[in-house]
């Protein structure tokens, strides 16, 4: 392509089409883009004129894609995504430093590695500057597509194409049950048979690892659902079922619950920990500097020594 090609339409015009298809209506896309409706209109129509199809249906009861906008706008949110990481990636020149790194962090994590996590960035200069959202993976994926996060911390490797990762360590799994309940340590998958097991709702990466390791045959899904790990670990505790806890969640949840907690016979019971960015980032080398950080955060989290009020509980005491 000739790079000194004129273009007759620029990227604001780009982002108020965006903003109509997602808005569906000009009004409101007006508003998100803080101009006046009659402004983006004209905006629009210059746009339309310089590329020569019309991109919206205009009806009373909003905007809708023609079957050319439907064709062209996947390839302008490319456009403005690849203008917003040129100027990222001009910042990063300057000082890589100043940027700060929007990272998505799942639940089941984010509580328990992010202590130790923060703590090595605090203790490093310069480090990279991190704003962490804690949400579920697959609202993590969009928002990583979208652009609106520069990684995400999950378990597994991305589903997202064209994104790269560093693996973080290792992160076992343990078996926690009622006091006095006849399950011993180690647990083998086939000794969770006949268990009714409690599980997170759906959405949670990690009630699809626990049904994938443990819903065996004979395995019974408890009907209780819970919303996070603390209250998983109340419920097992209150008698209702046994499951699944996630090393980093240990040490925490199991001094606070009368719980016991049996590791399984094999150390490979468990999940990887990622950190996952775009490989077109412009802070590549930032988010692997995050990246070692992160890992030395996991082998120190997820270490497999239990406190004293641990084996209190989850050496087989029974709680008498």
């Amino acid at each position: 392509m000739n790079p000194f090609h004129s273009f007759d339409f620029s990227l604001r015009q780009l982002q108020y089409a965006v903003a109509v298809a997602e808005a569906g209506h000009f009004g409101q896309a007006a508003e998100a883009c803080a101009v006046s409706q009659p402004a983006l209109s004209a905006q629009i129509a210059r746009l339309e004129a310089a590329l020569g199809v019309p991109l919206f249906e205009r009806g009373a009861r909003g905007s809708h894609p023609t079957a050319a906008g439907r064709a062209l706008l996947p390839r302008m949110r490319e456009a403005l995504d690849q203008a917003a990481d040129l100027r990222e990636a001009a910042r990063a020149l300057v000082d890589p430093y100043a940027v700060t790194l929007r990272v998505g962090i799942i639940p089941t994590v984010a509580p328990y590695l992010l202590p130790a996590l923060s703590a090595l960035l605090q203790d490093r200069a310069p480090a990279p500057r991190v704003h962490w959202l804690e949400m579920k993976t697959e609202a993590c994926e969009r928002a990583l597509a979208d652009g609106q996060l520069d990684a995400m911390l999950i378990a597994d490797p991305p589903a997202l194409p064209g994104a790269v990762h560093e693996d973080l360590g290792w992160e076992r799994f343990h078996m926690i049950v009622p006091p006095g309940h006849p399950l011993r340590e180690p647990v083998a998958p086939q000794d969770v048979n006949d268990q009714e097991l409690l599980l997170l709702e759906d959405g949670h990466c990690l009630r699809d690892h626990a049904l994938a390791l443990c819903l065996r045959p004979g395995v019974q899904e408890s009907p209780y659902r819970a919303t996070s790990l603390p209250t998983l670990v109340q419920m097992v505790a209150a008698g209702l079922g046994t499951s699944v806890l996630p090393a980093m969640a240990v040490p925490v949840e199991v001094g606070r619950a009368r719980v016991r907690v049996l590791p399984f016979t094999s150390t490979g019971v468990g999940r990887a920990l990622v950190l996952a960015w775009r490989g077109r980032s412009a802070h590549g080398a930032l988010l692997r500097e995050l990246a070692g950080l992160a890992r030395e955060a996991v082998a120190v989290a997820a270490g497999e020594e239990l406190t004293a009020r641990q084996d209190a509980w989850g050496r087989g005491s029974d709680g008498a």
